[in-house]
């Protein structure tokens, strides 16, 4: 059998492992269209900002590929998938047979309509090469613009402010982290990111790049505002979208991204999908969910279907963030709704709850101390509500 994974990250490698534990002797080729072993993007702005180095990004030694027997062909991409015939098509117009194929290449940024973006000195941040190209960039440049306050673009913004640069955040939204943190919470992370030298500007949209008429230099951005910000690097991290340009003729089903169900098959057959790509539908609630975690167990268990097995993703993983800006720990997990919201601020930081009117526990958000987030979690995967977990959770927990 003839295994093609495309994709060479969290859910790859989860893939990879899956099927070597029931298969011994299957064909796999893993595609990259980078040239590195598989790493995690995820410390990658403590690689720009000199906390660690290149070697820690790394998930697997570098004999992974040969102690799993898998063939690996890097820096090349899938243009088409031709489920007709069971082959792929290569960015070099090779092609590839396959029994059973993957789908795990990701997401890319998403660039956003303005002109000059695709000049010099605009950077994205999500690759390695990405990373340094950045790292290389900020030892000249003195100001620093950084387009969006989610998570991505304030862990980046962080990693150059520790380099020496003076960086502006900028965010459409009126708060940072708007997808991750309430008014109140964001308000708070904000005025901590101001006290580290930060320069956050929210409310604001970018109107257009500013670049010399000699060289095309950049020179700045211009908000609806019409203020302008001079800035020598552009970092945009505005979202990411899944990789959908394989998919030509509409017979992989797709919504936002390729549609699987909770055994990561998608209505081809021997076509599967996990990671960021993977758009899955359990108990009829459709959902993409790009994080780590996510990917790394859709890929356990594409893998495992792959392989003969019969593993299903029983439910959702429910949304979390975590991270750590300048010392201050933030986590977020669930959603913002529910029908009352209770906070349980300590000294040790901030517990915010949104309690459905079942009681349930739908969502948290906790700063300062985030070690309680385990027990939150746990409370909320077993539907444990608010009122019991007063007598299930130690003292310090409530």
């Amino acid at each position: 059998m003839k295994i093609i994974i495309a994709g060479n990250g969290a859910a790859a490698i989860s893939a990879v492992e899956a099927i070597r534990e029931r298969d011994k002797k299957c064909e796999i080729t893993v595609l990259s269209k980078e040239g590195e072993r598989a790493y995690t993007p995820c410390f990658l702005a403590q690689y720009v900002g000199g906390e660690i180095g290149k070697n820690k990004l790394y998930m697997r030694e570098s004999n992974f590929y040969d102690v799993k027997r898998v063939d690996t062909i890097f820096n090349i991409s899938v243009d088409e998938v031709r489920p007709s015939d069971n082959k792929i098509r290569l960015s070099d117009d090779s092609e590839l047979e396959y029994d059973r194929l993957l789908l795990a290449a990701g997401s890319k940024p998403v660039v956003p309509p303005l002109p000059g973006i695709e000049g010099d000195d605009v950077f994205f941040f999500k690759t390695l090469t990405d990373a340094d190209r950045i790292i290389f960039a900020a030892k000249k440049a003195e100001d620093v613009v950084v387009i969006g306050a989610g998570f991505i673009g304030l862990e980046i913004a962080e990693a150059l402010s520790k380099t020496g640069c003076k960086v502006t955040v900028i965010e459409k939204e009126d708060r940072v982290l708007p997808r991750m943190l309430d008014g109140e919470i964001a308000g708070m992370v904000e005025r901590h990111l101001r006290d580290n030298g930060l320069n956050i500007i929210t409310g604001r949209a970018i109107k257009a790049i500013k670049r010399s008429s000699v060289k095309s230099k950049l020179e700045g951005v211009t908000l609806d505002s019409q203020k302008s910000i001079s800035c020598n690097a552009l970092i945009v991290s505005v979202g990411v979208s899944p990789n959908l340009e394989m998919i030509k003729d509409g017979s992989i089903k797709t919504n936002l991204g390729v549609m699987v169900d909770n055994r990561m098959r998608t209505n081809i057959p021997n076509i599967y999908a996990a990671g960021d790509l993977a758009e899955m539908e359990i108990h009829g609630i459709s959902k993409l969910n790009p994080i780590h975690i996510n990917a790394v167990k859709g890929g356990e268990i594409a893998g495992c279907n792959m392989a003969g097995g019969r593993k299903v993703f029983d439910s959702h993983l429910e949304d979390m963030n975590v991270l750590t800006l300048f010392g201050l720990p933030v986590l977020s997990l669930g959603m913002r709704k529910g029908s009352r919201v209770v906070n349980m601020d300590d000294s040790k930081g901030i517990v915010r709850l949104y309690i459905g009117e079942d009681e349930q526990v739908n969502g948290v958000q906790l700063t300062g101390d985030v070690s309680r987030g385990g027990m939150y979690l746990s409370l909320m995967r077993r539907n444990v509500s608010f009122t019991r977990a007063h007598e299930v959770l130690p003292p310090c927990f409530t």
